[in-house]
């Protein structure tokens, strides 16, 4: 069992983390939705190098969910080097607000157990 003090403790340590994460959050970098990945592709010709497992690349793409189907762009050779920092950027978001999320939950957990020890029932007394 928990005892008010410690809950205390670990709730002003827990809201420490929070407002590094909420400060993350409201000064983000640009970001772009998705992942980029690489690709190396045949080109079809029978008498290309690729044919004969030198594949052609590599290229870069941008996957993302779009209603629940994958869509992928393609990325410039120019544009690599920003959608891949924008995308790092995305994912890291993300994973700020995830952990934002848990860290918000820990702390409703510690204040409902406080609410559980110092709440108690009144029944009058009988006469």
């Amino acid at each position: 069992m928990y005892d008010i003090s410690s809950l205390r403790k670990s709730i002003a340590s827990l809201e420490v983390q929070r407002k590094k994460i909420i400060d993350y959050l409201l000064n983000a970098h640009d970001m772009v939705d998705g992942s980029i990945y690489t690709v190396y592709k045949k080109c079809g010709n029978k008498n290309c190098r690729c044919a004969k497992g030198q594949l052609h690349g590599p290229f870069k793409y941008l996957s993302k969910k779009a209603g629940g189907v994958t869509k992928t762009v393609f990325v410039r050779r120019a544009d690599e080097i920003n959608i891949d920092v924008m995308a790092t950027n995305y994912r890291k978001y993300i994973n700020h607000m995830a952990r934002l999320g848990k860290i918000d939950k820990k702390i409703y957990e510690m204040v409902t157990m406080i609410k559980k020890i110092k709440t108690s029932s009144y029944e009058p007394a009988k006469k």
